[in-house]
């Protein structure tokens, strides 16, 4: 269910300088799908899981990604980065959950996608000779979330596919795996925006989707205005006439640290080196939001970038692709050229930096496990600050 509660453009900041897609979402780049798994149970249980696919169901398997990742502070875990790394490509969903729930996730998505290469007619040797080691990404929730119920299963992994059939829209906030997760001293979780980049012949589209848990109150920045500082002082004040501010959280420690996973696609050819330059700039776009707080010691902030535009698709035909030293064999693929790739630099900054925002904003007030609360960014509040301090930053 989508939340009535408004992205960041509606509080008037437009992030960078290229425009965003019809939706403003992963969902943009063409034949992307996003499911979404969401779970409250009782008043202790809320987590869930978000599964992103780089293409067509039907093509997944036979059509692999160029991708690769990078790291601007490796405190958690995205599966399937040794082969990723060494291959250059993959060709599965990728998934995002808590922290707990990888080792399930990682299970469910290797049987569905051996089950979907049989269903497609591929003997088990060909489907071996394809298949990726699963790419599952986390954060942790275990502050909202009774994270050691561990709820996520088997089942959840395929209901999420199945879901991805036929949701039209990323749903931001409290949803997917981004359900119970906080960022910058509120509530946060999954996020998404998109950029269309000019082409010489055509133009492309690069889409981010973020799981934000990370970062502290004191450093959020929105349009270059110290939100969480005037917030803080706000919050002050408030505390100082008797009001209750209390969230009931620790002030210090890995929890209130947090992670971010940030997931980026595009549809323009890019091979795995120009991917991991890609996934780079994704920092870029959380320090327009953290400052200087981007890469804390605890946090886990990882990027993934894949590019749908070319495909290393041809398996060896003069071999099994097991032989003893076979023969060399070639496949032709498309490129960018490297001295335009400036502006997937900047898209990617721009799409991260908003997608995080979205969150943020999209984020609903949430009582969860052992009645702990995480309120939701005050965005009314946040649009009169807007609307007051960037005047005055535009005007000089």
């Amino acid at each position: 269910m989508m939340t009535s509660r408004p992205r960041i453009r509606d509080l008037g900041y437009s992030p960078g300088k290229f425009p965003p897609g019809p939706k403003n979402s992963i969902l943009d780049v063409k034949d992307v799908s996003v499911g979404q798994i969401t779970l409250h149970e009782g008043t202790d249980i809320h987590t869930g899981l978000t599964v992103i696919l780089p293409r067509k169901i039907e093509e997944l398997h036979v059509l692999p990604c160029y991708a690769a990742t990078h790291d601007l502070n490796g405190m958690g875990e995205l599966t399937g980065t040794h082969g990723l790394t060494e291959w250059g490509f993959f060709n599965g969903p990728i998934a995002l959950t808590n922290t707990l729930s990888v080792g399930k996730v990682y299970d469910g998505l290797f049987l569905w996608q051996f089950e979907q290469a049989l269903k497609a007619g591929q003997t088990d040797l060909e489907a071996s000779r394809r298949l990726n080691i699963p790419v599952v990404g986390e954060t942790y929730d275990g502050l909202l979330n009774d994270i050691s119920a561990s709820v996520i299963d088997k089942n959840t992994v395929y209901s999420a596919i199945e879901a991805s059939k036929t949701q039209s829209e990323v749903l931001e906030g409290n949803h997917g795996g981004g359900t119970a997760m906080r960022c910058h001293g509120y509530k946060g979780g999954t996020g998404t925006s998109s950029r269309i980049v000019p082409g010489a012949d055509k133009d492309y589209t690069l889409g981010v989707l973020v799981q934000a848990n990370h970062g502290q109150k004191p450093d959020l920045r929105i349009g270059n205005v110290p939100i969480g500082e005037l917030l803080i002082r706000e919050g002050t004040a408030a505390s100082n006439t008797g009001a209750d501010t209390s969230t009931h959280f620790p002030k210090s420690g890995k929890a209130a640290e947090g992670s971010i996973i940030v997931v980026i696609i595009t549809d323009a050819p890019l091979l795995p080196h120009q991917l991991r330059r890609i996934a780079q700039h994704a920092g870029m776009g959380i320090t327009q939001v953290g400052g200087h707080s981007a890469g804390r010691n605890f946090s886990g902030e990882i990027f993934l970038a894949l590019s749908t535009g070319t495909s290393p698709n041809e398996l060896a035909s003069h071999s099994s692709g097991f032989d003893y030293l076979p023969p060399l064999e070639t496949q032709p693929v498309e490129t960018v050229k490297n001295e335009v790739i400036d502006s997937l630099f900047y898209a990617t900054s721009e799409a991260t930096e908003e997608a995080i925002l979205n969150a943020l904003c999209k984020a609903e007030t949430l009582t969860g496990f052992k009645g702990r609360i995480q309120p939701a960014l005050p965005v009314d509040r946040v649009k009169e600050l807007l609307d007051k301090y960037m005047v005055k930053l535009e005007a000089h």
